[in-house]
């Protein structure tokens, strides 16, 4: 069986570029983060948005054996993400499908967060900019894009340096998953 490669990075690209407007059109308001509509109603279309293109990206073959071993681990981060939820003041002692303290779910899920966007930018930057042959006109406006995607990536964490504000995270998040929907649409 063949799998369609590019159907599987526009898949991949839309899943991350809709999925804080699907939670909040699903929960009603802007939670606080993403990874907070755990709990909430929201908590099943998350787990499986974020699950599906976890998969995707671990099934996702790319050009080169790096591409797969980063893609690979960038899917298994995304469901850390998944399986270890955030903490949220109100949230019981232990959470997730592990029924760990929250804490601890807490720290394993910013690390598989810090990971899933870091790989994300790096493969944006690094490896969708690669070329075999020759660098064309259009090759050239994609590699310019997939940069201003990586570094849109990266730099969506300096929201986080900013004074606390109520949808902070909601809101690197949702930027950084913009710049990844994007990165992976250009791509395909």
């Amino acid at each position: 069986m063949r799998i369609n490669t590019v159907r599987l990075r526009k898949t991949v690209g839309w899943l991350g570029t809709l999925l804080s407007l699907i939670v909040v059109a699903l929960i009603g308001y802007i939670p606080s983060s993403i990874s907070a509509t755990y709990y909430t109603n929201a908590c099943v279309p998350f787990m499986i948005i974020l699950g599906w293109a976890s998969g995707l990206l671990i099934c996702y073959k790319g050009y080169e054996f790096i591409d797969d071993i980063l893609l690979t681990c960038t899917g298994i981060a995304g469901f850390g993400i998944c399986l270890f939820p955030c903490a949220v003041s109100d949230s019981e002692q232990m959470v997730g499908t592990f029924l760990i303290d929250k804490w601890t779910s807490n720290t394993i899920h910013c690390v598989c967060a810090f990971i899933f966007f870091g790989l994300l930018a790096y493969n944006s930057i690094f490896l969708f900019t690669k070329s075999d042959g020759e660098i064309t006109k259009k090759k050239k406006a994609r590699n310019t894009i997939f940069i201003v995607c990586g570094i849109g990536m990266i730099a969506s964490f300096a929201i986080l340096l900013l004074p606390y504000f109520h949808i902070q995270v909601w809101l690197m998040e949702t930027i950084a998953l913009f710049f990844f929907g994007i990165s992976f649409l250009t791509k395909a």
